[in-house]
Formats: structure tokens, C-alpha cells, sequence
């Protein structure tokens, strides 16, 4: 979901405390730690703090955030430095500078956007994880089928050429070296 869906779907909500959308634009400058419920979307710059239990933060394409930030969506457009967590959704978008780590139920990130840290999912006590080391053990086990074939009908091949005739040292002949002769200076 990206900015225009999110205001075509908030606008078909009826107005309540949840749809309260707060606009902070490019030109405002704030420092501090910010609060919201609803919507915030941050154009400008700020450093501090930004929490949010239910709340959509849209940091736009020209806003400069250094905070930690908790809400319950996060989608980037901006630039951010600090750790994001986000409990149901995070979105990188194509613009977006990330520079921190992230938490989040569901991550999608953009062909584009940069992203440098560690991510990790709230979902990891929710989800089984696969037991990759039985899959690697039955990959390995059918790369080595084919190679003990290969190797057994090389030997097979091997066994079933004439041995080449070996000589004895004793049985070579000499090989013939040319005679030296001093240089002369004719």
C-alpha cells in the first residue's frame, strides 16, 4: 500500500479519532519526541522520538528523520536514521534512505530504496522454521550418486583397455647428445 492508496482508503472511513491525519510539511523543523494517533505524514525534518500504538506514519520523499520510531505502519519515502518497528507493517519505498535496524510483521522493500542494517520479523515465534540441514543432507547424497556412477564405469573402461607396454630404464636406448666443442674466437 503506498500513499495513494492510503488516502483513497482513509478517505472512505467516516471520521473518527483513528482518521485524524496530522501534516508536518517540508519547511518545519522539529526536535523532540512526537506522539500521534491516526495519521502523521512527515515532510519535514526531525530528530527524537516517534510513537505510535495504532498509528500510520508516511515519512515522504523529502523528510529527514533521525528517531527511533514505533507504530503500528511505516511507510518510507525519506530519509531515516534509527530503528524502526513497525508491528504490522513496514514499507521501503523507492526513495527511501534507511539507515538502522527494523522490526516488522510484514517488510517489503522497493527496487530503489536503501536499506543498511539488520531486519527481523515479529513473526519468528509464530512460524515454524524449516529444517534445512535434512534438505542439504538428501541434495548432497543425489550429487554423489551420479559421481560414485561416473566413477564406477571409468573404472569399469579402465579395466577393459590393454595395459600399455612398459620399459624397463634398462631396456631404453641411449639417447644420442651432440658433442660440445670449446668456442673459438675465429
Amino acid at each position: 500500500m503506498n500513499f495513494h492508496q492510503l488516502d483513497k482508503a482513509e478517505s472512505q472511513k467516516p471520521m473518527d479519532e483513528s482518521s485524524k491525519v496530522t501534516i508536518l510539511d517540508q519547511h518545519s523543523e522539529f526536535q523532540g519526541s512526537v506522539g500521534f494517533s491516526g495519521e502523521l505524514q512527515l515532510n519535514g525534518k526531525l530528530e527524537g522520538d516517534i510513537h505510535s500504538e495504532d498509528g500510520v506514519l508516511l515519512i515522504g520523499p523529502n523528510a529527514i528523520v533521525k528517531a527511533e520510531i514505533k507504530a503500528k505502519t511505516i511507510i518510507v519515502r525519506g530519509q531515516v536514521e534509527g530503528n524502526l518497528f513497525a508491528k504490522e507493517r513496514l514499507e521501503l519505498l523507492n526513495t527511501s534512505k534507511v539507515f538502522g535496524d527494523i522490526k516488522t510483521a510484514s517488510l517489503l522493500i522497493e527496487p530503489g530504496a536503501i536499506f543498511v542494517g539488520k531486519s527481523e520479523s515479529l513473526l519468528l515465534d509464530r512460524i515454524e522454521k524449516p529444517n534445512f540441514s535434512s534438505f542439504f543432507k538428501i541434495l548432497s547424497a543425489s550429487k554423489n550418486e551420479p559421481m560414485a556412477k561416473k566413477a564406477s564405469v571409468v573404472q569399469q573402461e579402465a579395466s577393459s583397455q590393454k595395459p600399455s607396454p612398459v620399459t624397463k630404464p634398462s631396456e631404453q636406448k641411449p639417447s644420442v647428445q651432440p658433442e660440445s666443442r670449446p668456442l673459438s674466437g675465429k
